[in-house]
């Protein structure tokens, strides 16, 4: 995950000033339905009395990730801002348990950078705020902080028709867990969706 953001934000920096013009013009706002499949992943540690132990026996919880982005072109030619709103099941699966279900509401703010004709490379701050959380042993929501914040990066094509695809990581800033110093949850999320933009006359 840390080599895609670092490999992400390089290609920003290099790329941008040699980039193309986006779809749509300056001042331009275009509205985007969106859905797709969502992903979460449980990062963190536990400290015991015989050391630290690494959360490494997990895989990936696959859901739904359904929402709305908003995007403005500004006068430079590469680079644009968007703000969405999306529902994310996230949460993690334990090897020989059953899946943990975290489902969040996340507010992606960020910059668009076009590198090419369509072809844009996002990074920015996400706000997120669970909704649900369940596993095997029932609800366990009030163990949960109910803001999250995580920092998002991401690639997404628009075709000429207006269908875009897009591919986004984000990493947990923010503890998951509201209680235990000695116990840290991060839940990691990413999400691969198609949307159609609207633009707003």
């Amino acid at each position: 995950m840390k080599k895609f953001f670092l490999i992400a934000v390089m290609a920003v920096i290099s790329l941008s000033a040699s980039a193309q013009k986006m779809r749509h013009g300056a001042g331009q706002i275009t509205v985007q339905p969106m859905i797709g499949i969502s992903n979460g992943y449980l990062r963190g540690e536990e400290e015991t009395a015989t050391g630290t132990v690494k959360y490494e026996n997990n895989d990936s919880r696959t859901g739904l990730a359904l929402g709305v982005e908003g995007e403005y072109y500004t006068t430079t030619p590469w680079l644009s801002v968007s703000a969405g709103l999306m529902y994310q099941q996230q949460g993690w699966k334990i090897k020989g348990y059953g899946a943990d279900k975290v489902d969040f509401i996340n507010i992606p703010v960020l910059a668009n950078f076009y590198v090419a004709k369509g072809f844009a490379l996002k990074i920015g701050l996400q706000p997120g705020f669970v909704i649900n959380a369940k596993g095997d042993d029932g609800d366990f929501k009030n163990q949960c902080n109910t803001f999250n914040l995580a920092l998002p990066v991401g690639l997404s094509y628009e075709f000429k028709n207006g269908i875009t695809l897009d591919l986004r990581g984000a990493a947990a800033i923010t503890k998951l867990n509201k209680n235990g110093n000695n116990v840290k949850w991060y839940n990691d999320g990413g999400m691969l969706t198609i949307g159609y933009k609207f633009e707003l006359k």
